[in-house]
């Protein structure tokens, strides 16, 4: 039973910081090439300065990948709020669990699992969109700024690194989450054994007949 409440007690500490890495990569999701993006927008932050051709994406599509990383941070906040509740309900040092317990791992592991696999196929929805943009029109439109004497950055690139992060990042609070599901089965077996224990030391008789 010792081990196993000394891995509660660090499992918990695992969900809040899943949790907060998860809104970390929230926050840095507009970073990089959507950032570059962002940067061949007009004034008004929301017209593209260069036109893509019919059926493909232009910097308007930063705008528009902004709920999504909206909502991309309100799950990081939920996962961390789910993982306040483990200790709200003690489930990181109590000895037995009780119903409070059952009710707070079922929520902040099931929560996370589907906040983590919506993201995951949202996710790869906008990578698709983001892969769709017109990147020879972009391309060109920073290097018709290209004059000479003129120093001026491109703000260029086709990375997907900030895509691809997320296949990192929720599965890895998936895995955490599984982790804290396996505990909890692991906690009923070893409850249902000193239970058990508990009863056999009870039924044992002294010689006079009487019930230790």
């Amino acid at each position: 039973m010792k081990t196993q409440m000394r891995f509660q007690k660090y499992l918990c500490l695992v969900m809040i910081l899943v949790g907060a890495i998860a809104l970390f990569y929230a926050f840095s999701y507009c970073t990089g090439s959507l950032a570059e993006l962002g940067a061949t927008l007009k004034s008004d932050n929301k017209t593209s300065l260069f036109k893509a051709r019919e059926g493909m994406n232009d910097a308007s599509l930063y705008v528009d990948i902004q709920g999504f990383n909206n909502m991309l941070m309100w799950f990081g906040i939920v996962m961390i709020l789910l993982a306040v509740l483990l200790y709200i309900t003690s489930c990181n040092k109590r000895r037995k669990y009780y119903i409070s317990n059952y009710v707070a791992i079922g929520l902040c592991a099931g929560g996370n699992i589907v906040l983590s696999v919506v993201a995951m196929i949202m996710n790869a929805g906008w990578k698709s969109e983001f892969l769709n943009i017109d990147f020879e029109r972009w391309f060109k439109y920073w290097d018709s700024l290209n004059i000479p004497g003129l120093d001026i950055a491109p703000h260029y690139s086709e990375s997907t690194v900030m895509f691809d992060l997320a296949y990192a990042v929720y599965p890895l609070v998936i895995v955490a989450s599984l982790l804290l599901i396996l505990n909890l089965v692991w906690k009923i077996m070893l409850m249902q054994g000193e239970k058990k224990l508990l009863a056999g030391g009870q039924n044992i008789q002294p010689a006079g007949g009487e019930s230790l």
